[in-house]
């Protein structure tokens, strides 16, 4: 995985404000407006001191008139404060919305082998956690940037404008600060991609055991996987801990830098203020400026610690989107109008990614329409993988393969989808009735037609036979059915979508 920002996926990062660019106008603006109010509000403050020191009637009356400009500062400050901090949020909300559409799509885009390659837990976890993270950064990224660097750069000329050597002197660590910030970024995104890879083979664990829950007490292997998933568990654990310890470190230092600034700017004022170039309120409010600057630093940080958590899942969310399908439509793709049903295969010759050897080589022969062909053989002679490519959930390594003298790469995914009906080894119920799966493929079908369906498959008594009938929950994967109903249903769904060509890669033995 390239783990950097190339200009390609800056843009793409960039994209995704462009259908919320009023609400980012607006946004920032709140933002400004209330870093504007956090700079005037030390100045004001110093005048007040000023004033105090100055006694008298009319210094009173600027004094309350001070306080009516601090009140409003204040008021200003909160309302906008209220008002960034919605509009950031609603903002990153339905930006990840957007992302995790266009991510859940690119997923059911993809072709089998992809599926095959990552594991359920792996894309749960870029489309759930990675996402979450990328939202924080959309949002309180630019806000907090923003903040920091208008308080920071505004102080800073404030302060040079009261007192240009006691900022020099005082602002002399900076460098070192901007040098330690860029050396310890390669350091975070190494260890937050490595932490990000952990938890999602900690999920995978968890997704396979929880999938296979049946076979898990069937074998009583309870201690085993457990054992399994406490490992990929330390080992996650290991690598966030590793993250905490530099995140600590790093923080920590940065975060404590304003009170070493306030520390030299009382140091060396009380020596300007003794050698005269400095008067007592002008000090007082420098002090100020220089005790605010915790506030931009800290929004600094924050920004630096969203900055490479979004980074991390941006880069995992980039590997999977710039990732192409393997079976892909053809752009001139052709429709075929009636389906005789001949299915044929020219010189076909096939080996799933990263194997060594061909599963089948040189393969050729006809279905006729109308014609029932049965393959029988032994586990592991290509089976499953002829069904498979007679569906085109993978290409021919060579040759090809025909439906009605047309070769499947030139068939539209709708044409050759409609055509062709499967039931696979695997049978998959979705959670839901047993209607809504029955259905599945013909949402708009009736009750009758859903009726004689299930009839075919011979599965309509036992769902008379049930309380809530056809209306009856099936549970995840179908798990309250046994093995032969779910294959039953499986059937009837077929049935309903009444394909011109039907594939059963099932198990049987012939005696």
């Amino acid at each position: 995985m390239r783990s950097q920002f190339t200009k390609e996926r800056l843009r793409k990062f960039l994209s995704y404000y462009h259908p919320h660019r009023k609400i980012f106008v607006m946004d920032m603006s709140c933002v400004v407006l209330c870093a504007a109010a956090f700079l005037l509000f030390p100045l004001v403050s110093g005048y007040i001191t000023q004033q105090v020191l100055a006694g008298g009637e009319a210094s009173l009356q600027k004094l309350l008139l001070g306080g009516l400009v601090l009140l409003a500062l204040y008021l200003v400050r909160v309302v906008s404060e209220v008002a960034y901090a919605y509009l950031g949020h609603t903002m990153g909300a339905k930006m990840e919305r957007a992302m995790r559409e266009e991510l859940f799509c690119h997923y059911q885009e993809q072709s089998f082998a992809f599926h095959a390659k990552n594991s359920v837990g792996k894309l749960m976890t870029v489309i759930s956690h990675d996402l979450t993270g990328m939202t924080e950064l959309f949002h309180h990224g630019p806000e907090d940037l923003v903040m920091s660097l208008i308080k920071f750069v505004g102080a800073f000329t404030i302060l040079l404008w009261i007192n240009i050597p006691l900022t020099l002197i005082v602002f002399g660590m900076l460098p070192i600060l901007t040098l330690i910030t860029l050396r310890m970024d390669q350091a975070f995104e190494q260890v937050n991609l490595r932490s990000r890879a952990d938890l999602s083979a900690m999920n995978e664990c968890l997704e396979d055991t929880l999938s296979g829950i049946r076979t898990v007490k069937a074998f009583g292997a309870e201690q085993a996987e457990y054992c399994r998933f406490s490992e990929r568990n330390d080992v996650y654990t290991r690598s966030k801990c590793q993250f905490y310890k530099l995140e600590s470190y790093f923080y920590n230092t940065l975060s404590s830098y304003p009170q070493f600034l306030t520390m030299l700017a009382v140091f060396f004022g009380a020596l300007f203020l003794s050698g005269g170039g400095l008067d007592v309120p002008v000090l007082v409010t420098f002090l100020l400026y220089v005790g605010s600057m915790a506030e931009p630093v800290n929004y600094l940080l924050n920004f630096m610690r969203l900055y490479e958590e979004g980074k991390a899942g941006f880069l995992r969310f980039m590997e999977l989107m710039e990732t192409q399908p393997s079976v892909k439509e053809s752009p001139n793709s052709v429709e075929l109008p009636q389906v005789r049903g001949e299915i044929a295969f020219h010189d076909v010759s096939f080996r799933y990614e990263d194997a060594p050897e061909h599963v089948l080589e040189h393969l050729s022969f006809c279905i006729h329409p109308g014609q029932c062909v049965a393959f029988a053989g032994v586990s592991g002679i290509g089976k499953t993988t002829v069904c498979a490519l007679m569906a085109r959930f993978y290409d021919p390594t060579a040759g090809s393969v025909t439906l009605d003298g047309v070769d499947l790469r030139q068939l539209s995914f709708r044409s050759l989808r409609e055509a062709v009906g499967v039931v696979q080894q695997e049978v998959y119920l979705f959670n839901g009735t047993i209607r809504e799966n029955i259905c599945y493929g013909r949402p708009d079908a009736t009750e009758e037609e859903i009726t004689r369906a299930a009839e075919l498959a011979d599965i309509h008594s036992f769902i008379s036979s049930l309380p809530q009938g056809y209306d009856s929950l099936v549970g995840t994967k179908g798990i309250k059915l046994s093995g032969g109903q779910r294959q039953r249903i499986s059937l009837a769904r077929l049935f309903l979508k009444d394909p011109k060509i039907l594939i059963l890669d099932v198990n049987c033995r012939i005696a």
